[in-house]
C-alpha cells in the first residue's frame, strides 16, 4: 500500500503519532502484532500511540521497517526532532489550555507516581509554594509572560499548580532545597515570610520530607533543578523549556539523576534541623522588615 507523504506544517507530536498509527494500520497490524515484530512490549506501542511516551530513533527505524516502509525512517526522525521541540515553553504555552494545561499534565504524572521528588537550588519548589509566592515568582522576566501567557493564563497556571499540592497528603514527597532558597528574595519580603511559614507547616506532614542543604555543606551535585517521579521519569526545567527523561528511553540519564538526588538528600538536613534553618531565615527576614 502506498503511504502518502506527511502534510507540510504537520511536524508536531500529534502529527508523528498520527503518522505512526497510519503506518501500523496500513500494514494491517494490531498494536500487539507490531510490538512482536519490533521485539518490544505491547505497552510501549500503546504509550507511543496515545502520547504518553516519546519514541526514540530506534523505535522509528524499527517501526518503518516492520510496516514495510524503511524509506520513511528519515522523515519520521525529522518529525521526532520537531515533536521534541514542542516542549519549549514558547510552544507549550501556546497550546490549548496553555501553561495551566501543562501543569495538569504534570499533575496527571504525579497522580500515577508513588514517589515525587524535587530539587531546587534557589527557589522554593512549585509543589510547596503559596499562591502569592508562585504569582510573584512567575511575574519575573523570563516567566510565562515572556512566552506569550496573559495575566489570566498565569492565574490559571497558579490554580493548577496549587491543585498539585493534593499530592502532599496522598503521596511520598521528597523536597530538597539549598539554604539559598530560604533567603533569595524573588518576591517581596512579606510574601517570602508567608512562604517560609508554609514550608514549616508542610515539613510536619507525615509523608513529606523537606531537606535543606546548609551553606556550610558542599553541594554534592550540579545545582540544576529537576523533578523525580518514582525511578522512571525525570523532568528538568530551564528558563526556556522542560525536558523529560524516561527510564525506558534514557536509562543512563535517569540513573544519573537518581544518583544525584540520593546524594542531595544525603547532604541535606531534615526534620528539626531543617525547621531550625527555615525558622532562622524567617526570623532574619522579619527582623529586617
Amino acid at each position: 500500500m502506498t503511504i502518502p507523504p506527511s502534510a507540510p506544517g504537520r511536524v508536531s507530536r500529534a502529527a508523528l503519532i498520527a503518522r505512526l498509527t497510519e503506518l501500523r494500520e496500513a500494514a494491517g497490524l494490531s498494536g500487539s502484532g507490531l510490538a512482536r515484530r519490533m521485539g518490544i512490549v505491547q505497552s510501549r506501542v500503546w504509550k507511543i500511540e496515545h502520547g504518553t511516551l516519546m519514541p526514540n530513533e530506534d523505535d522509528l527505524q524499527a517501526w518503518a521497517e516492520v510496516t514495510g516502509h524503511p524509506e520513511l525512517a528519515g522523515d519520521l526522525a525529522e518529525m521526532l526532532k520537531a515533536a521534541r521541540g514542542e516542549q519549549t515553553f514558547s510552544t507549550v504555552f501556546r497550546r490549548r489550555g496553555g501553561a495551566a494545561a501543562h501543569q495538569e499534565h504534570i499533575r496527571a504524572i504525579e497522580a500515577q507516581s508513588e514517589r515525587i521528588g524535587e530539587f531546587a537550588a534557589a527557589v522554593v519548589p512549585g509543589i510547596v509554594q503559596t499562591g502569592d509566592y508562585a504569582r510573584e515568582l512567575l511575574s519575573v522576566p523570563s516567566g510565562p509572560r515572556a512566552w506569550g501567557s496573559s495575566d489570566a493564563d498565569v492565574e490559571d497556571l497558579i490554580t493548577s499548580r496549587l491543585r498539585r499540592q493534593d499530592a502532599l497528603y496522598t503521596k511520598r514527597v521528597q523536597v530538597v532545597i539549598s539554604e539559598a532558597a530560604l533567603r533569595v528574595l524573588v518576591t517581596t519580603p512579606e510574601t517570602m515570610a508567608g512562604q517560609l511559614d508554609k514550608l514549616l507547616a508542610v515539613s510536619g506532614l507525615p509523608a513529606v520530607e523537606v531537606g535543606v542543604i546548609p551553606f556550610s555543606r558542599r553541594m554534592p551535585a550540579y545545582p540544576l533543578g529537576f523533578r523525580v517521579y518514582d525511578d522512571s521519569l525525570i523532568m528538568v526545567e530551564s528558563v526556556a523549556d522542560e525536558k523529560e527523561y524516561a527510564a525506558e528511553t534514557h536509562p543512563k540519564e535517569v540513573a544519573t539523576f537518581l544518583g544525584a538526588f540520593d546524594a542531595l538528600r544525603e547532604a541535606a538536613v531534615t526534620r528539626d534541623e531543617a525547621r531550625a534553618l527555615i525558622t532562622a531565615a524567617a526570623s532574619d527576614l522579619r527582623r529586617n522588615e
